[in-house]
């Protein structure tokens, strides 16, 4: 298990947005906190997913803060 950081930020129209600074690109978006980090949770599962399938090792969690998402991270296909 791997723990990422995530960063929240409510955007000038109520809605908030979820970044990982250990993930450039991978972003996730809620009606409230709850809500984006259920939403940033199901973008972490993916991108780390995706990375395996690419057999590309998973970005090293290096960040740290309030809020942080575990997640399994997958072994790349060809480790398989």
């Amino acid at each position: 298990m791997a723990s990422y950081a995530v960063q929240l930020v409510t955007r000038y129209d109520g809605l908030v947005i979820a970044t990982f600074p250990d993930l450039p690109g991978v972003s996730a978006l809620g009606r409230d906190d709850e809500e984006a980090l259920a939403e940033a949770r199901r973008a972490l599962d993916a991108a780390l997913r995706a990375c395996a399938d690419e057999g590309e090792p998973a970005p090293e969690p290096r960040a740290r803060g309030a809020t942080m998402i575990e997640a399994e991270i997958p072994l790349p296909l060809a480790a398989v």
